[in-house]
């Protein structure tokens, strides 16, 4: 079988496509020079390894022959790695919801040879079906009004360019900002107001926010969660915030959203109460998750979960960390980036499993034993009478010894009998990014932890964080501000669980931070771009305000200058100067994409309590507080430039945030 030009790449994801007819080029001087010199559109195509629908159209359409050969006759195609290049993917996903009022993957892009798009959509079926045109009709269709109304196109094509300009560039105007006299009680009115804004959307049945399909939107909950630890919001307001997140974090424990033999949470649920999820398992979701738990679990307020929530919470952890530890630490100590929804050709495959299954390897006692607790029953709750497990009787405790080890002995074998079906693919990528959020995501597990459980976790971010340090690890060259403002977030949080090293965390931080400042600073708006200003330009410079799948890199910068401005002279603070006024005004009136911003103008309120020494738990696992020195002793605590030592549990800052 003839290779086409993926073979050379080193994305699993480009590799997937490298058997294809389709004549594929990575994106690069070659592909757009050939859609120049011959005057041809482009087709883009956007996914990523894990992803089930670019799966499903790659099997129906690129894998095709005669669809294959109407791309490659009218078309330059572009095989695109949104992992590897989420700049592409954010420039060019605005056009699928302008013309189809969704986004998501495969996102399929038709542009000129000057990059300007002019049609687009996300998955497209090989013929007409679910009310979608046909992907053959809608290459003939594009090729001929690109041959024969190449007017028309390029106004098409004008048109869309500038709303992605528009979106990518806007920047509320100063007459948004407030008068500084005012700004600190302007700022607490809006990030209540958010906040309050925030949890009327969230499911108080279900958890989470919304209907289906529902993700877990970790970046909105730990905004509420932080809001429910400040003493200045009203007590009834910060019990419900924290309510909220309690509730949503339970639930998706007890869902089939989270892999409750195996670990791990997938990316989402394809209904309102985390039952069935759509299966890939991705490094991001995972350790923003991780990061919430430990949160959760660590801090002053663990006192609000039940028993069986407690144990549950813990159990989740342990079970995740089981499952990095098993199948996504790469040799160097570096995590991998996501495991695949589909094994052996079909969706879920690894996880689903019917009664007749389990019968078939579980003793009589066993299996009635599992199937209540995972709520297995005939019809299923998936395809063809298949079941995704969830915790049917989440607050039953089994205190029964004989109970506990007939169900442990049936997970068990249940578990043994998985490991011998076909795998999900690994997408084996070391990304920058994720592997931030990862290494906070352990940090604050391992705070979450007790003995040796906690040392073993705070190791394996150790070692990832270090690993990291080694460029020959990372899969892709480029950085993007995510790259900084994931890392340095990480080193922050990883001074609280090895102190020893804090002052080296603390000086990754402002490097990772100068460089933010000198490559990826808008002087003219809000918030940081997210490509670097040498490099590659596109249509329109992506910017990195809102959350998406991850947190916005904006908001995660703002938060660690917020800590930096504390301990050291730092040149970016001056951006922060700038946009604070203004950031609260326009963050306020979208809380459900802006909220690590608005964590961030919290944290700012607040201000960062800055620990010098190795203080103990409750002040290391309090998200307002940061270690930056592990060797002073006693230790000190400082606030707005004033520290203290034993009369810190005195001080007003310390009632505030530890006495409520």
């Amino acid at each position: 079988m003839t290779l086409n030009r993926l073979q050379f790449e080193t994305s699993p994801y480009l590799k997937q496509h490298e058997k294809n007819p389709v004549d594929w080029y990575p994106w690069g001087k070659e592909a757009l020079d050939r859609a120049r010199t011959e005057d041809k559109p482009i087709v883009l195509s956007v996914g990523y390894s894990a992803c089930h629908w670019c799966h499903v159209m790659a099997h129906e359409s690129f894998e095709n022959p005669q669809i294959a050969r109407i791309m490659n006759e009218h078309f330059i195609n572009i095989k695109v790695d949104r992992e590897e290049r989420p700049d592409l993917d954010q420039v060019y996903q605005p056009v699928a919801q302008i013309l189809t009022r969704g986004g998501g993957w495969p996102l399929t892009v038709f542009l000129t040879p000057d990059l300007k798009p002019f049609y687009g959509g996300t998955y497209f079926p090989p013929t007409d079906r679910y009310g979608r045109p046909g992907f053959g009709r809608v290459l003939l269709a594009l090729a001929q009004g690109y041959r024969d109304d190449r007017g028309s196109i390029s106004e098409r094509a004008e048109r869309l360019t500038q709303a992605i300009r528009e979106h990518e560039e806007w920047s509320p105007q100063s007459e948004t900002s407030v008068p500084e006299a005012d700004t600190d009680t302007h700022t607490d009115e809006a990030l209540l107001s958010a906040a309050r804004d925030l949890v009327q959307k969230v499911d108080w049945q279900n958890g989470g926010f919304g209907g289906a399909p529902k993700f877990p939107n970790v970046s909105g909950l730990s905004f509420l969660w932080r809001m429910g630890l400040c003493s200045s919001v009203p007590p009834e307001d910060r019990s419900t915030f924290r309510e909220a997140v309690i509730l949503s974090l339970d639930r998706m424990r007890c869902g089939g959203i989270f892999d409750q033999l195996g670990g791990g949470f997938s990316r989402y649920s394809v209904d309102d109460h985390w039952a069935v999820p759509h299966f890939e398992k991705m490094l991001y979701d995972n350790a923003q998750l991780m990061k919430l738990f430990g949160e959760v679990l660590a801090g002053e307020f663990s006192k609000e979960l039940s028993p069986p929530q407690k144990e549950r919470f813990l159990s989740g952890l342990s079970l995740t960390l089981d499952y990095l530890k098993r199948e996504m630490v790469s040799p160097s100590g570096a995590f991998y980036a996501a495991q695949d929804a589909d094994s052996d050709g079909e969706e879920g495959k690894f996880f689903v499993w019917t009664r007749e299954e389990l019968q078939a390897i579980l003793e009589p006692p066993e299996f009635e034993a599992f199937c209540r607790f995972f709520g297995v029953t005939e019809a299923g709750n998936f395809e063809a009478g298949q079941n995704v497990f969830y915790l049917a009787h989440p607050d039953e405790v089994l205190d029964d010894a004989l109970s506990n080890s007939v169900l442990e002995s049936a997970v068990q074998k249940v578990r043994a009998a998985r490991e011998k079906r076909v795998r999900p693919g690994l997408d084996d990528k070391v990304l920058i990014s994720w592997n931030g959020l990862m290494i906070s995501g352990l940090a604050w597990a391992s705070l979450a932890f007790e003995s040796t459980r906690a040392e073993e976790t705070r190791a394996l971010a150790v070692r990832a964080f270090d690993a990291l340090m080694d460029a020959s690890v990372i899969s892709d060259p480029r950085r993007f501000l995510e790259d900084y403002a994931f890392m340095a977030q990480a080193a922050l949080d990883l001074a609280r669980v090895d102190p020893s090293r804090a002052a080296f965390y603390v000086e990754y931080a402002a490097a990772a931070m100068k460089e933010v400042h000198a490559r990826f600073t808008d002087e003219h708006g809000l918030g940081f771009f997210m490509t670097a200003n040498d490099d590659e330009a596109l249509i329109s410079r992506p910017k990195s305000l809102y959350d998406q799948a991850i947190p916005s890199g904006s908001g995660v910068v703002y938060g660690v200058i917020q800590v930096l401005m504390q301990v050291l002279d730092c040149e970016i603070e001056n951006k922060w100067t700038r946009d604070s006024a203004t950031l609260i005004g326009v963050a306020k009136d979208h809380s459900f994409g802006m909220s690590e911003i608005l964590s961030s103008i919290l944290l700012s309120r607040v201000s960062p309590i800055i620990l010098k020494g190795a203080a103990e738990l409750r002040f290391r696992a309090h998200p307002f507080c940061f270690v930056v020195d592990g060797t002073t002793s006693p230790v000190q605590y400082c606030h707005r430039q004033t520290c203290m030592t034993g009369e810190f549990q005195d001080s007003e800052i310390f009632r505030e945030l530890f006495l409520k």
